[in-house]
């Protein structure tokens, strides 16, 4: 392969754009979209090509539109009773400090957990987010403290848990 200075390359098991600044008999130097400079040998680098979307086949659009429709069928989990705690979907001031944001998301949970008992519904959702995870490990442990009350992971996002499945013992729940 001709490696020129400046050609843009994949580097395998590595995920980015890196450029080729140095080259050398056995290995080149490479910078990364945020200027970082790494060393790599030869044989763990390939050439990026551009790849035009306009030339999908009618097959591949075909397989895309039926992928679209399996998706749209409601699944069990999507057709429970929610809560979103995000600050934004509470209606939460933007001017609010962070830990007034936290101390609101708890009470929405309690609240939402205390009507979902008095209207006998056993199982719903809670968003949470799948951040840094302190408002979902507050959470579980409000849940680990009550009696007849669960909480599972729900919805999966990029390796990260943002949604937990709630489930109550209706009969053993003692509301927050």
């Amino acid at each position: 392969m001709n490696w020129y200075i400046g050609q843009e390359v994949g580097v395998l098991r590595e995920t980015g754009i890196f450029k080729i600044i140095e080259l050398h008999n056995d290995y080149v130097v490479l910078e990364d979209e945020n200027g970082f400079n790494y060393r790599y040998k030869l044989d763990l680098i390939s050439p990026r090509h551009a790849i035009f979307v306009d030339k999908i086949s009618l097959k591949d659009q075909e397989l895309s539109d039926r992928s679209k429709r399996l998706n749209a069928v409601q699944s069990k989990e999507t057709t429970l009773p929610s809560i979103d705690l995000h600050a934004e979907d509470l209606g939460l001031p933007s001017n609010y400090a962070a830990h007034e944001v936290f101390t609101a998301q708890i009470a929405a949970f309690k609240r939402f957990c205390n009507l979902q008992s008095r209207q006998r519904i056993a199982k719903f959702l809670v968003i949470h987010g799948a951040g840094e995870g302190r408002l979902k490990e507050e959470i579980r442990q409000l849940v680990m403290s009550r009696p007849g009350i669960s909480m599972h992971d729900a919805q999966w996002s990029n390796g990260a848990v943002g949604c937990s499945r709630i489930e109550l013992i209706l009969s053993s729940f003692t509301p927050f």
